[in-house]
């Protein structure tokens, strides 16, 4: 017998339902959870139930051994009266809340398991869909998002790059003010709780955004120009002032000849790029950052640093971070779309984190699956896939994944 509808939604729902029968318990209320909004997110995401408050862990757990959510949320403000509609809760402030996920990246790897269909003409892509469908011209399409370990490491490396910013730039400490968790699908969420933020409006959080994401920098205004006026190196400056500086040595002293001569510079500065490499990262380390113009004109520099700073930002959400009541993943729950763990990454385990180990939440059993199509996949220590059309008994990990991605049903 064959349980009909992609997805399984009943076997998904069960399987959920007993993970939070022997597991709520493992969740953690966020700071001052009295003063906090939780949403709840059915399977299939027919049903959104919010304005939802609790006075204490407890009553939490009991609600996810209830109804277990196929997603739980919990808001980023603190309000006066939480279960209020939204107009009454009295807005008390907010976390600052940072958002990465791969899906907003243009990686190779996308091009090799993602795929889009218009909706209009059925025209087939693979990777990000276009701005319009190149045959009918419409914008509508069906997306086919998958994850794998470079998707994963480039989140990763995203969100190490953000706390980096916010402990050397901002000051805040990695054993107080920041948390950093796995949002249990593509990528991170990082919170700093501390009172200074609290109280942001929208236009400090856009301003913290701007220069997170290195937006406006402009070369002259960080010492980079004929008419710079210093001594010695600016290379261990605070904030953007030193990092710009070394961004660029980071830059020049691994860039190949191909990148360089594609970027578009000036003739004289790709030159001399190239023939006086070791002078120029010399002069960055021992001299002011005016000196540099004189083997790279502002213009070309411009274009040089715009591609730098590009690596030392942080690609941020900046939706999420500029709303002042917005619901974030609370950790430990699960993940509709993966069947993941949302969880805590110790800022200090982030570079050896690997979610597709630490995340998997139904480690034990196998089922029958019947998968449409899903490409190869690790989970674990070991890689699946591709499948295509065809009856496979997988771990219970891997059949929940394809079930919650919508790609498989289960075979009885």
């Amino acid at each position: 017998m064959v349980e009909q509808g992609w997805g399984s939604e009943q076997f998904v729902s069960e399987q959920f339902m007993r993970y939070y029968s022997s597991r709520a318990q493992t969740v953690e209320a966020p700071p001052e959870i009295g003063r906090r909004e939780f949403g709840f997110l059915s399977l299939g995401g027919k049903n959104m139930f919010r304005h939802i408050g609790f006075d204490d862990v407890q009553r939490l757990r009991e609600y996810l051994t209830d109804y277990a959510p196929a997603h739980t949320y919990f808001s980023a403000a603190y309000y006066e009266a939480p279960g209020a509609a939204m107009e009454n809760k009295g807005w008390l402030g907010a976390d600052l809340v940072f958002d990465i996920d791969a899906d907003h990246f243009d990686l190779p790897c996308h091009r090799t398991h993602d795929r889009w269909k218009c909706g209009a003409c059925g025209r087939e892509g693979v990777g990000h869909p276009p701005v319009a469908c190149p045959d009918c011209g419409k914008a509508s399409f069906v997306e086919e998002s998958w994850i794998c370990e470079r998707c994963l490491q480039a989140a990763r490396y995203e969100a190490q790059k953000l706390v980096d910013i916010l402990v050397q730039d901002f000051g805040f400490t990695t054993s107080g003010d920041l948390t950093v968790n796995f949002s249990g699908n593509r990528g991170y969420h990082v919170h700093v709780r501390s009172p200074v933020v609290r109280e942001l409006n929208q236009l400090a959080r856009r301003e913290v955004v701007d220069y997170i994401m290195g937006i406006g920098i402009q070369v002259e205004h960080h010492g980079f120009a004929p008419r710079a006026t210093g001594v010695g190196s600016t290379l261990a400056d605070g904030g953007w002032r030193g990092r710009t500086v070394k961004t660029l040595y980071d830059f020049i002293g691994r860039v190949t000849p191909e990148v360089i001569k594609g970027m578009g510079l000036g003739r004289a500065a790709t030159q001399n790029i190239l023939e006086n490499r070791e002078e120029i990262l010399s002069l960055l380390t021992e001299r002011h950052p005016s000196g540099i113009v004189k083997y790279i004109d502002t213009k070309s520099l411009d274009k040089l640093m715009q591609a730098a700073v590009k690596e030392q930002a942080s690609a941020i959400d900046t939706v999420v971070t500029t709303d002042l009541r917005r619901l974030i993943r609370l950790p430990n729950t699960l993940h509709g779309k993966t069947g993941w763990l949302s969880q805590t990454v110790p800022i200090d385990d982030i570079a050896d984190y690997d979610p597709l180990i630490e995340a998997i939440a139904f480690a034990e059993g196998t089922e029958n699956v019947h998968v449409r199509r899903a490409p190869e996949i690790r989970i674990g220590d070991e890689t699946y896939g591709p499948y295509y059309d065809e009856s496979v008994e997988l771990p219970l990990a891997v059949a929940m994944f394809l079930l919650c991605k919508k790609v498989a049903r289960v075979e009885r």
